[in-house]
């Protein structure tokens, strides 16, 4: 009789213990948001001027120009708000590198992505050690583009647990406003190995 009782004892006690343990990790994964921070990408922060190493490739962003009008390739595309274009220089490292992923983080808090639509972003393959010249341009309103962010990936669809590249363009209110009113257009030259101006 006295070897049941011990046993139900023990069994009791271990599912106690087992039963104390989830509800510790409970307590601890739902008290730190640890989900959003592994699956957060590493970024590095930068202004315009600045390389910024990044796992794949060495970046730098030029400042940005901007109008109501961009000229991609001959084609005249108007906005209602502005364009905002930035001169790349990407070198691939390691290994050859494709950037799928441009987009600007309005001051407005909202990503304007360069998808292709009208907001374009087409490096091509950069290769290590050979500087690649492209341009962003992303079409957003005009009171969002002061204090606007570039942010430039590797993958195009995700940017989780690897480098992502925060610029700061350092656009003012002043710039934005003058923007908002040219009609000048802002020029989105294709890709290519050959520094702007050499080809």
């Amino acid at each position: 009789m006295k070897a049941p009782l011990a046993l139900r004892a023990r069994q009791a006690g271990v599912v106690a213990l087992v039963l104390g343990a989830l509800v510790t990790g409970r307590v601890v994964t739902t008290a730190f948001a640890i989900d959003g921070v592994v699956d957060a990408p590493f970024v590095h922060t930068a202004g315009t001027g600045d390389v910024v190493t990044l796992r794949y490739a060495a970046l730098t962003a030029a400042e940005p120009a901007g109008s109501t009008m961009l000229d991609a390739a001959g084609a005249l595309l108007q906005t209602p708000g502005v364009w905002v274009v930035i001169p790349m220089t990407i070198t691939a490292v390691g290994e050859p590198a494709r950037l799928g992923y441009a987009a600007v983080r309005g001051s407005d808090g909202r990503l304007y992505t360069a998808d292709g639509s009208r907001s374009q972003f087409s490096p091509g393959v950069a290769q290590p050690g050979v500087p690649r010249y492209a341009s962003v341009a992303v079409e957003l309103p005009a009171a969002a583009a002061a204090g606007a962010h570039l942010l430039i990936a590797l993958d195009g669809l995700d940017q989780r647990r690897d480098d992502l590249a925060d610029i700061d363009l350092a656009i003012t209110v002043e710039q934005a406003e003058q923007w908002a009113t040219r009609t000048a257009p802002a020029e989105l030259s294709p890709a290519s190995s050959s520094p702007p101006g050499a080809q």
